[in-house]
């Protein structure tokens, strides 16, 4: 199957984008030069009716992000642009940003539930990190203790999580970090599925989980291992894919969580696994490139593999994109 649409993009609209090129206009113009049919607009935002947003999220309203949909050109070239966004699940707090009647005024919406790089937002520091940062906040105030405790605490906030993990193993100390991930993949996937406004959302508008059971900001190695944990339980994926399913919530299918071998297969990629998984449950899907940038956009090929690999056909998308 030929991959001919993209359902998940960033504009300059979103933070995270910083190609000075990626305007709303310039990727109507690249979707109708890659052969799309359907190409989809869906920059990050939060609901400013629901408290909680984080200092990255206050600035992306939906009122900025309607900016957005003012500026998708007349002529689309007879590519059927939709205009979505990507909000937030935050598993540690059950939280989720958007209202049902908010997203009712988009196409479609994106919930992701594994930003596990916004640690203490979506996902706590695990209880090691957490631990090893007040030990060394009594450390440095020990050592300086004209700085106080409050400041002695914030300086041992600053190191990022990646480092502190790092200190953790030359200190001779575990942390079993992917194991906690694993269990948050599976923890945030079954409490966003019981959450009303998830539930409110999937009715009023066409819904997809964001590259599902992905733990974000975590590298390849760190990602191999936990998808080991995650598929050493195939049949808790099942249920929670069927549960999916029964909301009529589909899957993003996202192009840049997926690595081919040295053949250019994807065969043997546990992302490839998951969504077998997710495939026998019942589950429909849509393919997205996540980029941030006009030249991202032309990984949409690799979907095609993407597709193969998993089994998805026409009959396994959403209507949709169809």
């Amino acid at each position: 199957m030929r991959v001919t649409h993209d359902l998940h993009t960033h504009t300059l609209f979103s933070s995270c984008c910083y190609d000075p090129e990626a305007t709303v206009r310039a990727f109507v113009d690249k979707a109708h030069e890659l052969g799309h049919t359907v190409f989809g607009i869906s920059n990050h935002l939060w609901d400013e009716k629901v408290p909680g947003a984080s200092g990255w999220y206050k600035g992306q309203t939906i009122d900025y992000g309607f900016e957005a949909s003012y500026a998708i050109p007349a002529d689309t070239h007879g590519v059927k642009i939709l205009f979505g966004t990507e909000t937030e699940y935050c598993g540690m707090t059950d939280n989720l940003g958007m209202l049902p009647e908010t997203a009712a005024r988009f196409d479609y919406v994106l919930i992701p539930h594994t930003h596990t790089h916004m640690k203490n937002f979506v996902i706590a520091e695990n209880a090691d990190v957490k631990a090893y940062r007040s030990r060394l906040s009594a450390a440095i105030e020990e050592k300086f203790p004209e700085l106080g405790h409050d400041v002695a605490s914030r300086m041992a906030g600053t190191l990022r999580y990646q480092e502190v993990k790092a200190l953790l193993k030359d200190d001779e100390k575990t942390v079993d970090d992917e194991k906690y991930l694993a269990d948050f993949c599976f923890s945030s996937f079954e409490s966003l599925m019981k959450n009303p406004n998830f539930a409110g959302v999937a009715a009023k508008v066409p819904t997809f989980i964001a590259h599902p059971f992905w733990a974000c900001g975590e590298t390849r190695q760190e990602i191999e291992r936990v998808f080991s944990f995650l598929l050493a339980e195939r049949d808790r994926l099942y249920a929670d894919f069927e549960t999916c399913a029964s909301f009529g919530v589909g899957l993003d299918v996202n192009i840049g969580t997926y690595r081919a071998d040295e053949n250019g297969s994807y065969g043997d990629d546990p992302m490839v696994a998951v969504m077998r998984i997710a495939k026998d449950a019942g589950c429909k899907f849509i393919f997205g490139t996540d980029s941030h940038s006009v030249k991202g956009l032309e990984n949409i090929r690799r979907g095609d593999a993407i597709a193969e690999a998993i089994g998805i056909g026409e009959k396994e998308l959403a209507d949709i994109v169809k």
